[in-house]
């Protein structure tokens, strides 16, 4: 008698792969989280991946470094914002008096379409990383979408707007949905949670913690001990700038530096003036991270989510009521030959300035490229009057004649 065929189901399947891959892990020497070999191309998560990570041990037992997140070179250590810095962080924010909107968070980007709409991020990942480093991705993952209504969701085609994470040189990322692809750096040193945690955190729009107005109430700065020339790394900003969110300076948050941080000779460049306070973990989110997180997407409250601070972590502050401006939800995409404002709030964000604006242009090219004049020059572009070209010298393509310019001097005023 012979024994019939062994049949495997779905559930045994997935049982045996992940023995596998787990079997591979516990192999891999510690440091092994990126695979130079192969091709560099976007690829996903797996349900393998989510799987996995459920089994690793990812919290307290792993020694936590993480120098490479302050990078001379970037702002703030691993914030790659193109052009940001200690002095234009106000015009990043929106702190001018043209561009002022009441009670919108500005520990977070204070332009509202900067934000990701419906809590929702679309991401690709590198096909270098190893299952061990893809699981501590999908990790954090697991963790914004447990604590808040944030969720990291596969790319479609229709999604022009994304993050790409991969291992470029150390940890950094974008600050906000600034349009397009945009880069999210997890690279050898980066794959502590509380690290890819603070790194996502900086994507879904916030700032570090140590750079709020208070924060000389709170920790001390040794500037003897900072590398010469990276004090301005650590500037703090007034209330106009950064906006506590009615909460304490909160020393657990995953956004704060650590003690060290840009130090050149090992000794301390941040202290806590609270006796027994640690500052810089990077195993997990702080209970205040996870309020900001839900405020600034305006999450219901659930089971799953934190909607309210306890008593100690609240200020007496009164702020105000906080007004989230309407978002567009169309993807951004590069000016096509017919040239059209993809949103309807063009016309009211280059009354503010945006066109120009240093950080908002890429967004503005792609979305309001006829109202800001922005449009790719193509064959059919022309004058209706031959007077166009010296009617645009006099300063008539401005905003106040642009519905005009755009149909009768398109071309002077460069708005096709």
């Amino acid at each position: 008698m012979t024994d019939s065929p062994v049949e495997y189901t779905p559930s045994m399947c997935l049982f045996l792969i992940l023995l596998v891959e787990l079997e591979h892990m516990l192999v891999v020497a510690q440091d092994e989280y990126i695979d130079r070999s192969v091709p560099e191309s976007e690829t996903f998560l797996t349900q393998v991946d989510f799987e996995l990570a459920k089994l690793g041990s990812y919290n307290g037992d792993e020694h936590v470094d993480d120098s490479k997140m302050y990078n001379s070179e970037r702002f703030e250590g691993d914030i790659a914002n193109e052009g940001l810095s200690a002095r234009n962080i106000q015009r990043f924010v929106g702190d001018t008096s043209a561009t002022a909107v009441v009670g919108v968070m500005r520990n977070a980007v204070r332009q509202q379409y900067l934000t990701w709409p419906d809590a929702r991020i679309p991401y690709a990942i590198s096909t270098q990383y190893t299952s061990q480093s893809r699981a501590k991705i999908a990790k954090a993952f697991d963790e914004y979408r447990r604590l808040t209504c944030i969720k990291f969701e596969p790319r479609t085609d229709a999604d022009r707007d994304y993050i790409y994470i991969f291992p470029d040189d150390g940890c950094y990322s974008l600050v906000g949905r600034v349009g397009g692809k945009q880069s999210v750096s997890l690279s050898q040193g980066c794959f502590q949670k509380g690290v890819i945690l603070h790194e996502l955190m900086h994507t879904a729009g916030f700032f570090h913690e140590q750079s709020r107005a208070d924060r000389d109430d709170y920790v001390t700065i040794f500037w003897e001990n900072i590398k010469d020339g990276l004090a301005d790394q650590f500037d703090k900003y007034s209330l106009r700038v950064i906006d506590h969110l009615g909460t304490k300076y909160d020393y657990s948050s995953v956004m704060h530096y650590s003690t060290t941080a840009f130090s050149k000779n090992g000794l301390p460049t941040i202290q806590p003036k609270q006796a027994n306070a640690e500052i810089g973990q990077r195993t997990q989110f702080s209970d205040t991270d996870v309020y900001k997180l839900n405020k600034l997407y305006n999450c219901p409250s659930t089971e799953g989510t934190t909607t309210n601070l306890p008593e100690e972590g609240r200020t007496n502050e009164i702020f105000p009521q906080a007004v989230r401006t309407p978002q567009p939800t169309q993807s951004t995409s590069a000016p096509s030959e017919n040239c059209e404002d993809r949103v309807s709030n063009c016309y009211l964000l280059s009354l503010l300035g945006q066109c120009n604006f240093v950080f908002a242009s890429k967004y503005m090219s792609n979305n309001c490229a006829r109202t800001c004049g922005k449009c790719v020059v193509g064959s059919n572009c022309e004058d209706r009057r031959s007077w166009c070209n010296e009617w645009a010298k006099l300063g008539m393509c401005s905003w106040f004649y642009n519905g005009y310019a755009s149909e009768t001097c398109a071309k002077s005023c460069g708005l096709c």
